[in-house]
């Protein structure tokens, strides 16, 4: 019954010029227990679903709801339609066969059968005929899915319509557990997932055209979230993550606190950028902290973020949630700053409250009034994480709440008695007791042949 349900669908949306299509919608369950979700989307509105064991049984089962779902609308045609001839027809309106071949002769065989099988007659249809026959393909579509369209538009509203629209869902050619959106799909191969957050998740995924491997975030689009694509696609750096391009379509997303799908697909964004193989500095820093060469190499790393920075408020543009988890080591070993979700403008005159991660997170973030400094503060933090190499989040939770207030250890000001003291002042209290990054980068940059830093005082 399920294949004779596939082969109706089949012979409908021929009959109509719909297109058919079987999206992959999710699997869940381990590994060894999988259960797999199919929807059925004809001229890409969803239909029926069905789950299954496997994607067979899956795709079987859709077809069987959507096939019913069908006949029940049919039927309601049907008699509607018999209600129309009766009001506006009479029984010599219903051709014989000599009647077709004489008056339609200028007919093809193939336009004759639709006749036939639609009942028409070769004389002017009434203007209730003509609507009815033009309605016949769509009125299925319009009646299971307006609701769902319209809750979509209007999620839609707050967003930059200048993207490129390459819209939803995929066939069994292109299959991944991971996502469903088309143009993913179509454009990547070997798509896994390698990070998520409170902004969304992250893919590695290689090109089909070039064979290259990228990372690509997948955002639920919100009011702003188009500021990530913009502060990434102005940047041009080598110490910044480099941006390649984005779209938007329909998606599953995965939710970072509880690890579940959304319940339906949501409307998102797709931001394609360089991929840093070596992961997070704060990988690296566990992953390096007791080499015999650390603190050169921790020295070169921050340089590094330095001269990012300094790019960032050349643009009058600020970061607003620098922390080890957002700067990335590329397969160079070179730092690259990411994660640009939160950077607005300086000239930006209504600055957001409580943007930003709170670790790390300025004093003055907690108002509505602040600048390029919010970053220096938290460089001032990071700079201690780097050189402090600690062995576990426990030891660094143990300092940290005093060094948030520019009192750093006795112990870390004895081994680094240069370096501490800018970063104290990287940690003001009051913003305009910081150092800017140009002047930091002058400070690291004067070292002398004995690798000690000249003392510097405003």
């Amino acid at each position: 019954m399920d294949r004779e349900s596939m082969e109706k669908i089949n012979t409908y949306c021929q009959k109509h010029k719909l297109t058919l299509v079987y999206a992959n919608t999710m699997m869940t369950g381990p590994p060894h227990d999988p259960e797999f979700t199919v929807a059925v989307k004809i001229d890409n509105v969803e239909y029926g679903k069905g789950t299954g064991k496997n994607k067979k049984e899956a795709k079987a089962a859709a077809a069987k709801t959507t096939w019913e779902m069908i006949e029940k609308q049919m039927r309601s045609e049907k008699s509607n339609s018999n209600s129309t001839f009766s009001e506006h027809s009479n029984s010599s309106q219903v051709p014989a066969q000599s009647d077709l071949d004489n008056s339609c002769s200028d007919d093809s065989a193939a336009k004759l059968v639709e006749k036939m099988k639609d009942v028409a007659v070769c004389e002017k249809p009434s203007p209730h005929q003509r609507n009815a026959r033009s309605s016949a393909k769509s009125k299925i579509a319009a009646n299971f899915h307006y609701a769902r369209k319209k809750e979509e538009k209007n999620q839609m509203s707050d967003f930059d319509e200048n993207l490129p629209d390459l819209d939803t869902n995929t066939s069994e050619e292109n299959e991944s557990p991971y996502t469903v959106n088309k143009r993913f799909l179509e454009s990547f191969n070997n798509i896994e997932p390698i990070g998520e957050g409170g902004f969304g998740n992250v893919f590695k995924a290689t090109g089909k055209l070039d064979e290259r491997t990228y990372a690509v975030k997948r955002v639920h689009i919100t009011k702003n979230v188009k500021r990530e694509v913009t502060g990434l696609a102005g940047l041009n750096h080598e110490n910044i993550v480099r941006y390649y391009s984005s779209w938007k379509g329909n998606d599953y997303v995965t939710y970072p606190d509880s690890r579940q799908k959304s319940e339906k697909e949501v409307p998102c964004l797709f931001i394609q950028m360089e991929l840093c193989e070596q992961g997070t500095l704060e990988n690296w820093i566990e992953k390096n902290r007791r080499n015999r060469k650390y603190h050169e190499m921790a020295q070169n790393k921050f340089l590094q973020i330095l001269e990012a920075v300094e790019y960032i408020h050349s643009k009058e543009l600020i970061h607003r949630d620098l922390k080890p988890q957002n700067i990335f080591i590329s397969h160079e070993d070179k730092i690259k700053i990411g994660d640009f979700g939160l950077v607005t403008s300086v000239m930006n005159e209504t600055l957001t409250e409580n943007r930003g991660t709170k670790t790390y997170m300025a004093p003055e973030q907690c108002g509505d009034s602040y600048g390029m400094e919010v970053d220096i503060y938290a460089l001032g933090l990071i700079w201690f994480e780097i050189l402090s190499a600690f062995s576990s989040q426990h030891e660094r939770s143990k300092v940290w709440h005093t060094v948030r207030d520019g009192k750093l250890p006795e112990g870390f000001t004895n081994k680094f008695p240069t370096k501490a003291p800018i970063i104290k002042k990287m940690l003001s209290r009051d913003p305009s007791g910081r150092y800017s990054a140009s002047e930091i980068l002058n400070f690291l940059k004067s070292v002398d042949e004995d690798n000690s830093f000249k003392i510097h005082t405003r």
